[in-house]
């Protein structure tokens, strides 16, 4: 795998974390693993260090220069904080459903 600047890693990152809810931000026993239509990417744990891989046109670029341990736990914060707003979205939506079902005549 050829190796991923820190440069453009940083960038990359930077990019993924200011706009998460456009990458399908996953969490899994392998890191954590986003996409969108023109990049994939995926942070996970290499014994002690942590990888930043990015895969374009089919190819494979790779990150581990220490940088990620900070960014694996700030992206999976960011994923349980986007889960917890659909989740009160979905909150809202069913109350909103029970309200006005109880507000219908029968």
């Amino acid at each position: 795998m050829p190796d991923l600047k820190i440069q453009e890693a940083k960038l990359l990152f930077k990019k993924i974390h200011s706009n998460p809810k456009s990458y399908d931000l996953q969490i899994n026993e392998e890191g954590i693993t986003g996409k969108d239509d023109k990049i994939s990417f995926r942070l996970y744990r290499t014994g002690e260090r942590v990888a930043f891989e990015v895969t374009i046109d089919g190819l494979t670029f790779t990150n581990t220069t220490g940088e990620w341990n900070n960014a694996l736990i700030m992206l999976g914060n960011t994923i349980k904080k986007i889960e917890k707003e659909q989740e009160n979205l979905k909150i809202e939506q069913a109350i909103d459903k029970l309200r006005k079902y109880l507000s219908e005549e029968n």
